[in-house]
């Protein structure tokens, strides 16, 4: 590599040539910085050959972030590295330049290199003294993020929600030499970065009949949506009135009777199980919130019982048709946001608008307050965590008195300790810390809206504030709601032209045959890639991999073909995702026994999605029988 320039003038040109290999997020970043100020950080001084090491100045004391020999020791650091066996590079740190240049000059134009710098101004400082851009031409796989977690994690979590995640299932961790300066640091930022690749791997699912059931239940319901008002028609209906999420956790027995103060000052949205408690209270929430698709939440929540007329049912439309039939009041079924099946049937008999729901009914409860405009949002009885004696749930709830096969699988799970509201640590086990984190991230993203957690003791929520419920009714609930939920849904459905909106059961059911069409010729490309790598792998047993390569490329683009936009594609990504993984453990795909073992895998892929092409096929012509046969059309 050339000198690095040695005067102000070409720093500052060679500083504003690198910015521009930077996507916008970076330079904005950057940009934020005083460049003026980095000198106060750091010092540069020359070896003897010339070339500039960096000096980090903090508190008084200085930190050699470079040896004198830099590209020796970034050498000697990278021969350590079995690079040919790693895919996926997570780096923690630049070391200002010399390991991360060496590096990249190494690892296969394949390998995909995530870097991770949490110190801005030595990473700006780098810029100043070393030409990047053609070790960027060369490898243009390799992304960054700077600062601490908090200031990249939306960039990161764009990362992961696309197919990209799909590279980064293995990754391998490499500290850069003068990461140990930062360790409490860099191990905080690898945290975080594990946790989010969990939780988002996570959200793929694993269950086909799961998906399954969901497309059915919508399809049932499809008459339902359309009889009654979309979620749009609730957007900033209740700005900057309280919202009391009500959540079944083993404190709401301590303090549910002070939400008899809030009705008619306040919403209360009580997440389906909360239900059973509150109406032994006398207490009548303004909305059961309800998220799952499974029988089980109708049999237990729903079935045999009559709820007042003037409580208004607020689930996804993937929930059992049972769940909406049987119940009295008003009901606005919800479409998931970026979920493509429930985006595909919204767009037949919706109107486009949804929620992202997420994982826990909480979830789906903090965000219908944040779009109904309610301001402030208290959480009631949200524990993440075991109660006194172990409770998980109110004593009066369904799962304590009926249900005690569901409290054992809870107290199956391993137990973990969190940081608790009262106190220090509070028992919780990884599936509410899983719920926990989930809510954490809405919070973080909606950061206009006032969140307290008026919950009795439970695990510490960050975003939060914590009071008293009797403090925070006293403080927000002064006046009374502008009109009732119930009142407000009544007159918006008597204004729905129902016999028009009825006439979009046509379009789905033209929309299901046509998909039917797509998976025959999805399912009739599979046959036709397994019969050709099956030919390809028994001529060429010996060969050099050429055509293999080929073969092996031209896979994986048919593959991406599973996942396209216009495909249901979350039927698909979960056997994607582990052929990927496979493919993956792999390392580098380099050699002619690296690519047969590679071919292997996608023929094993390539099965399994003829599978789903086939039940997809079976299901969507059900799907199309259980549609009514006659559509209502509208009188011109």
């Amino acid at each position: 590599m050339a000198k690095p320039p040695t005067n102000l003038y070409e720093r500052n040109e060679l500083f504003q040539k690198n910015l521009q290999c930077f996507p916008e997020y970076i330079k904005q970043q950057i940009r934020k910085v005083d460049l003026d100020e980095v000198g106060k950080w750091v010092d540069i001084v020359y070896t003897e050959e010339g070339y500039p090491i960096c000096k980090y100045k903090k508190d008084g004391k200085v930190k050699h972030i470079n040896s004198r020999n830099p590209w020796e020791q970034a050498k000697n650091w990278c021969n350590q590295l079995p690079l040919n066996q790693m895919s996926t590079l997570f780096v923690y740190g630049c070391g200002f330049g010399y390991p991360l240049i060496e590096l990249l000059k190494r690892v296969h134009e394949d390998t995909v290199v995530v870097v991770f710098e949490q110190n801005l101004p030595i990473f700006i400082a780098m810029l100043h003294y070393f030409d990047l851009e053609p070790i960027f031409r060369a490898h243009n796989k390799c992304i960054f993020f700077l600062g601490p977690f908090e200031e990249f994690s939306h960039y990161f979590q764009n990362l992961i929600s696309t197919y990209g995640l799909l590279y980064l299932t293995v990754p391998s961790v490499l500290f850069t030499p003068s990461s140990r300066l930062f360790k409490k640091e860099y191990l905080n930022i690898q945290s975080h970065v594990f946790e989010r690749l969990t939780q988002q791997i996570t959200a793929f699912g694993n269950d086909h009949y799961d998906s399954l059931l969901g497309l059915h239940n919508m399809i049932q319901n499809a008459e339902i949506v359309l009889e009654n008002p979309y979620l749009s028609s609730l957007k900033d209906k209740f700005t900057n009135v309280p919202a009391f999420i009500v959540a079944n956790g083993p404190s709401l027995d301590q303090n549910m009777h002070e939400l008899k103060r809030v009705k008619g000052k306040g919403l209360i949205l009580c997440c389906e199980s909360a239900i059973v408690p509150l109406m032994k209270n006398g207490i009548k929430p303004d909305a059961i919130c309800v998220l799952e698709r499974t029988p089980e939440s109708y049999l237990y929540h729903f079935q045999n019982k009559k709820y007042p007329e003037d409580i208004t049912l607020l689930a996804l439309a993937v929930a059992d048709p049972r769940t909406f039939a049987s119940f009295a009041g008003p009901k606005v079924p919800i479409f998931r946001s970026f979920e493509s099946t429930s985006e595909w049937i919204n767009r037949m008999v919706g109107d486009g608008s949804g929620l992202y729901a997420g994982l826990n009914v909480s979830h789906l409860a903090y965000e219908l307050a944040v779009y109904m405009g309610a301001n402030p949002i208290v959480f009631v009885g949200q524990n993440f965590a075991y109660g006194l004696d172990g409770l998980t749930h109110s004593k009066q709830s369904k799962y304590t008195e009926d249900v005690q096969e569901y409290i054992e699988k809870v107290k199956s799970l391993p137990i973990v300790y969190v940081e608790g509201n009262e106190d220090s640590f509070v028992p919780s086990n990884p599936l509410w810390v899983e719920f926990r984190k989930g809510l954490e991230r809405l919070i973080e993203q909606t950061s206009h809206v006032t969140v307290i957690n008026a919950t009795e003791g439970g695990a510490k929520i960050k975003g939060t504030t914590c009071d008293t419920l009797t403090n925070v009714i006293e403080k927000y609930c002064k006046a009374s709601l502008p009109y009732r939920l119930d009142t407000l849904l009544n007159e918006s459905k008597k204004n729905l032209d129902i016999s028009t909106r009825k006439n979009k059961i046509k379009s789905l059911r033209i929309e299901l045959i046509k998909y039917m069409d797509i998976y025959r010729a999805l399912n009739q490309l599979t046959s036709e890639r397994k019969i050709i790598v099956e030919q390809l792998l028994e001529k060429d047993k010996y060969g050099a991999g050429q055509e293999l390569r080929q073969e092996f490329e031209q896979n994986n683009k048919h593959i991406m073909k599973f996942l396209h936009r216009h495909v249901h594609d979350q039927f698909f990504q979960q056997v994607i995702m582990f052929g990927y993984h496979q493919m993956n453990e792999l390392g580098v795909i380099n050699t002619p026994e690296k690519l047969r073992y590679a071919l292997q895998i996608q023929m094993e892929l390539f099965d399994n999605l003829c599978i789903i092409c086939k039940s997809l096929i079976r299901n969507f012509q059900i799907a199309v029988e259980k549609l009514p046969l006659e559509e209502t059309t509208s009188n011109e």
